[in-house]
């Protein structure tokens, strides 16, 4: 009897306790490839130049002076060309595969494959763009709706604050 549970519980304990492969780099890459990974980050560093450029004259009001439009657009370029350098696809690449290869099993990797190679998974990578630019959008919407309640906060905090000099 008591082997006969001992088989049981090895039975039922036996399958939670096997580990799936994990993904291979190879699949890995082949996914990023699939999934357009590379053209899409590409594309979120033009929508975010737009977003701090919206971001910053929503923060500055309708009285912004050509000097200081100059200035936002030069700093916009720069947060850009710094996010380029800092996170563009030679960076993030290989962050992707250790990510990928530590998150999903191999198997998974081929699901995800087979499903983006379906019409349906063309039609997710084709319309993630404009999914992505569509919430950046509404979020800088949002982010312009609590800029006054924003102001007012830091208004309130500087009120009591205590000058430097004291």
């Amino acid at each position: 009897m008591k082997k006969w549970m001992l088989c049981l519980l090895f039975v039922v304990i036996a399958p939670a306790t096997v580990h799936a492969a994990p993904a291979s780099e190879a699949s890995v890459h082949e996914l990023l490839e699939v999934t357009r990974a590379r053209q899409m980050l590409e594309q979120v560093y033009g929508q975010m130049e737009s977003m701090y450029a919206g971001s910053m004259q929503q923060a500055l009001g309708d009285e912004v002076t050509p000097e200081t439009q100059a200035r936002m657009q030069r700093f916009s370029a720069r947060m850009t060309a710094l996010m380029k350098q800092e996170m563009g696809w030679d960076v993030m690449a290989p962050m992707y595969v250790d990510i990928y290869s530590k998150s999903f099993s191999e198997d998974e990797i081929q699901g995800m494959l087979a499903f983006y190679r379906t019409p349906a998974g063309q039609a997710v990578i084709e319309k993630m763009p404009l999914v992505m630019q569509n919430t950046m959008q509404a979020v800088q919407e949002r982010m312009g709706a609590m800029m006054p309640a924003m102001q007012k906060m830091i208004a309130e905090e500087m009120e009591h604050t205590p000058a430097a000099s004291e």
